[in-house]
């Protein structure tokens, strides 16, 4: 009999194919003696076309030293436990020396699983598919994939070309046939699959289990797919609804900045009034007020004077044409003016006919004469006529009515009480005294034109 440590074979000296080939003959005659119920396990089946060998544990190697230190001292020296220090008589101490490691070499992998290098855009489906494969038959050469969809190009995939199966890497303290055991794989078939006596392999080692596929790690992997399709599902749900409300707070930000600026607007609307308000009542606005009231009635008073001393000059030499080519005209000779009344009630002659008693009727000839009364005073038509112009004129608001050939002027009237066209019957209303236009005070400026020519109102008046 002939005894070997226990361990993986050196450098694989031991061929399997004749031992393989001897199960596989002597199988079906062990099955075909044994009966239904003493029927051989795999492991005995390939052990019964084994030779017959004892397997004995190789003894760690130990070193002898004498020396009068204690175990503890030598333990800290030696670095290893104090337990693992043995005295022996004669003072002697055995220690144990470390495992020699046998000769390092690659990993075995059956050589129908050949490397595959991933190209840009394939994906677990697609290199399934172009070597004839499905996805869980790829899965069961490559267990270390954690999702179907996470690949990258570079790297590398283990395609099975021959037997499909489960491709499991050896654990320290796990045997081949262990593993067969806990997978339910035929020993025979795993060994045809892998090429090697599964035995002779050890941890580190790649085997492959022909027929036994990754179902529940395809089943969970898919189950990841959906469960990482719904959480990015749900996490674009979550951004959308993030970007609607951050969209949405934009826009309250907006319109509260929006607000904000149309209530300082308003704000500063408001102030400019409130400061207007308080110019505009405020004494210095008063007396600038009447300051350029002053000065626009003495530029309008300057500007009147002008035209009234062109006026002036222009009546001056027409009634000065008129006097050398007409004889005098006699008051008490005009018929259609006799019997005037006076236009107003109770009113005080303050200027005559041609009088030069101011400073404007010494620039423009007074062709009239102006009677004083309270402003609002009634003004009533000193004969009758047609009402030939109602409203602003020569003399500030005016009324001028004509009968007979004689025009009758009403002047500085605060308002009118008739319209252009009307017909006014001697004593019907026409207006108010007032001092609108150029005036020194509140009073009526009353002119009488027959022919268009001015005449003295006082002989015609009662």
């Amino acid at each position: 009999m002939r005894e070997f440590p226990l361990g993986p074979l050196r450098g694989h000296s031991f061929r399997p194919w004749p031992l393989l080939l001897a199960a596989c003959l002597l199988t079906p005659v062990a099955s075909a003696q044994a009966g239904p119920s003493s029927l051989p396990s795999p492991a005995e089946r390939l052990g019964a076309a084994l030779p017959r060998v004892q397997l004995v544990r190789e003894r760690p190697g130990h070193l002898v030293i004498v020396t009068r230190e204690a175990p503890a001292q030598l333990a800290r020296r030696y670095g290893v436990p104090a337990a693992a220090v043995t005295p022996l008589p004669g003072g002697k101490v055995t220690l144990p020396l470390p495992p020699v490691s046998p000769p390092g070499r690659a990993p075995f992998r059956p050589a129908s699983v050949v490397p595959y290098r991933v190209q840009p855009g394939e994906t677990l489906g697609s290199v399934a598919a172009r070597h004839g494969l499905r996805v869980v038959e790829l899965l069961g050469t490559n267990l270390d994939r954690s999702s179907l969809d996470d690949l990258r190009a570079g790297e590398t995939l283990w395609i099975p070309t021959a037997e499909r199966g489960l491709l499991v890497r050896l654990k320290p303290g796990q045997t081949a046939l262990s593993v067969l055991a806990g997978y339910g794989a035929d020993l025979a078939a795993t060994a045809r699959a892998n090429g090697v006596l599964p035995t002779t392999l050890g941890p580190g080692d790649f085997l492959l289990l022909p027929g036994v596929f990754p179902s529940t790690l395809h089943e969970r992997l898919l189950a990841r797919r959906e469960a990482e399709e719904a959480a990015r599902q749900r996490a674009e749900a979550r951004q959308r609804e993030r970007e609607r409300l951050q969209e949405k707070y934009e826009r309250q930000a907006r319109y509260e900045a929006y607000l904000a600026q149309r209530k300082a607007r308003l704000q500063e609307k408001y102030d400019r009034y409130a400061a207007y308000l308080a110019w505009k009542n405020s004494p210095q606005r008063q007396q600038l007020a009447e300051r350029y009231e002053r000065q626009a009635q003495y530029e309008a008073a300057l500007a009147a004077r002008a035209a009234a001393r062109r006026e002036r000059e222009r009546q001056r030499a027409e009634a000065q044409a008129a006097a050398r080519s007409a004889p005098l005209v006699r008051p008490a000779g005009v018929g259609p003016v006799a019997g005037l009344r006076w236009p107003v009630h109770g009113a005080r002659l303050t200027s005559r006919f041609g009088e030069e008693d101011i400073d404007y009727h010494k620039q423009v000839f007074h062709g009239g004469i102006d009677l004083a009364a309270p402003a609002g005073t009634p003004v009533y038509a000193a004969a009758g006529g047609t009402v030939v112009e109602s409203g602003h004129g020569a003399y500030g608001l005016n009324v001028l009515t004509q009968g007979g050939g004689t025009t009758l002027v009403y002047g500085h009237l605060s308002r009118t009480a008739v319209r252009t066209g009307q017909v006014v019957a001697p004593g019907e209303l026409l207006g108010f005294v007032g001092c609108t236009g150029i005036c020194t005070g509140p009073h009526l400026h009353f002119e009488v034109r027959p022919g268009g020519q001015a005449v003295d109102p006082l002989p015609l008046l009662p």
